[in-house]
């Protein structure tokens, strides 16, 4: 394919750097095959930059402790002000937390027996539901009508309760344990 000098119009020689005619320089074509590819390649990092901070931003969470039981929620939930500690008598106590984002909300209630070492998994079947396995833990789901779900489960001498406004919101919950 023949070119044409960009100044004058005279045909050029087919490695020329120079028109032969006016002397203007000829565009190097590698160059701008590299410039145009170099702002190809920057566009698609670019791209996929703005992809992985928003793939890895939207999984970030953290963590949460209810009485002595750690949890770890997605970064976007926000603590509700209210925080109910009750202390029945000496011997059971209880916790409960919320948290909620622009679409769900959490709360988690610990209650135990400090000392007093009861059955976890039989208060926890006391309560009803249907026997499950989530976490990691036997417990027991409970559904309440158009007002969300729960699992109710039992670590060492503390019932734990997670209620979620929808079921799916369990996937972004991790029990890490009593500490």
């Amino acid at each position: 394919m023949s070119e044409y000098c960009s100044k004058c119009g005279e045909k050029l020689k087919e490695d020329a750097v120079f028109c032969a005619n006016c002397g203007e320089k000829v565009a190097n074509k590698h160059n701008r095959f590299l410039n145009r590819n170099v702002i190809i390649i920057i566009i698609i990092f670019a791209i996929l930059a703005i992809f992985l901070s928003a793939t890895i931003l939207s999984h970030q969470t953290q963590k949460v402790k209810v009485d002595n039981v750690e949890f770890e929620i997605p970064s976007d939930y926000v603590k509700e002000p209210l925080r109910t500690d009750v202390n029945y008598d000496a011997n059971v106590k209880s916790s409960a937390m919320g948290w909620s984002n622009d679409d769900n909300y959490i709360e988690i209630g610990v209650t135990r027996t400090p000392g007093a070492g009861i059955d976890s998994q039989k208060v926890a079947a006391n309560l009803g539901g249907t026997p499950t396995k989530m976490y990691g833990y036997t417990g027991y789901y409970l559904e309440f009508e158009n007002e969300g779900c729960a699992f109710v489960f039992g670590i060492k001498d503390e019932v734990c309760m997670v209620y979620v406004s929808d079921y799916d919101v369990f996937d972004d919950i991790n029990v890490i344990g009593a500490v």
